[in-house]
Order: structure tokens, then C-alpha cells, then sequence
């Protein structure tokens, strides 16, 4: 089935590339071109079966509900994603990906995170995540806590998280509260040609 990948590079390690379609982009690349080119990509297919992002999750020690500081950061805040990022303010571009994306799984730090003081603000990370599935209309994976991967500086091997760190969660239309997944491990990033298959 085709599958993307969408690599922020600000978060470094070389890109897996055992993708139908591979997608580098920077701090200058505008989230209007990186939504739009993912779905130019998926109807080149008919439909995208898995689109992966790699990039870094915001993280942030402030409890919204009384403005104040925190001793601890929390994620849920969003994806660094492009120029402007991807978060809560401009999930709903990705309805474009409407009926072209079955599957979108993020590698970032606490993406899923919902500090109790922030549900319900634009910090709750597993509302973000609910909006994602619900304006795309596809099923979203990710992960409550930091996440920690392993890059070789010569680039000679391509990014690898291995296993997930803490709870995952999987959103989708019909559930964007989440449900726990028991299992991620078939979610992980693409290391061969045989599984983006």
C-alpha cells in the first residue's frame, strides 16, 4: 500500500526512506505546502494507506487554566512541524487529507499529553490529536510521553525510535477521546522495503 513520510529536520538523523513518497522539510517550509503536497501525493494513489511524520512535539511548563509557570514542561501543545507548526490553531487545513489518508502516525515528544490543568485548552494534547483524526478523517497514532531515538551522526543508518515510550493512543472520527493501544509495535517507523508494502 503507498505510504509517506514527512521529516521535519529539525529533528536530525537521516530520513527512513522505504516510503512510496519521502518529504524533508525546514523551518522556512510553510504548513499550507506540506498539507497540500501530502495530498497531491495520496491522490497520485487513489489513497495513502500510512503517512508517518518525524519531527519534534512542543513542550511547554505552563498550566493554562491559572496562566503560571510550572516546575515541569508537558507536551500538547502541537507538532514543530514547518514554518508555522501544526497545532490546535490550524489542524483544520488537514481536511484536505479527507478520504486520502487511512493512517497518520506522529514520532514526536508527548503529543498526546494532557497536563490535568490544561484540558481543554489549546495545551491538550489528546484534543489536538482527536482534531487531527477528526478534520482529516483518518486514524491518528501517538504517544503520551517523550519519545527517544537513536540517529547516526555519519548518516549511514536512517532514524531509529525502536520501541515506544510510555502509553499510545490511537484517535479516530468515530473516538477522538482515544483509546489505549496494547500493542503499538506494528506502528513503528518503516526499516525495509518488505513492510512498506
Amino acid at each position: 500500500m503507498p505510504s509517506m513520510i514527512v521529516h521535519d529536520r529539525r529533528l536530525k538523523g537521516a530520513t527512513p526512506t522505504w516510503y512510496t513518497f519521502v518529504m524533508q522539510v525546514t523551518a522556512t517550509t510553510g504548513i499550507r505546502h506540506i498539507v497540500s503536497t501530502v495530498a497531491r501525493r495520496a491522490r497520485e494513489r487513489r489513497k495513502l494507506d500510512r503517512l508517518h511524520i518525524l519531527c519534534h512535539g512542543f513542550e511547554a511548563n505552563w498550566n493554562l487554566s491559572d496562566s503560571s509557570c510550572i516546575a515541569d514542561a508537558h507536551g500538547g501543545f502541537g507538532l514543530q512541524l514547518g514554518r508555522e507548526g501544526l497545532t490546535l490553531f490550524n489542524v483544520r487545513q488537514v481536511a484536505q487529507w479527507q478520504g486520502l489518508v487511512d493512517l497518520i502516525v506522529l514520532f514526536a515528544c508527548a503529543t498526546a499529553d494532557t497536563y490535568a490543568p490544561n484540558r481543554g485548552t489549546w495545551g491538550d494534547g489528546r484534543r489536538f490529536c482527536g482534531e487531527l483524526a477528526l478534520w482529516s478523517g483518518a486514524r491518528v497514532i501517538a504517544a503520551r510521553d517523550t519519545q527517544t531515538y537513536h540517529r547516526w551522526d555519519d548518516g549511514s543508518q536512517p532514524i531509529d525510535f525502536g520501541a515506544w515510550e510510555g502509553p499510545v493512543y490511537e484517535f479516530s472520527p468515530a473516538d477522538p477521546e482515544g483509546t489505549r493501544v496494547l500493542d503499538p509495535s506494528p506502528y513503528r517507523v518503516q526499516r525495509d522495503r518488505a513492510s512498506a508494502a
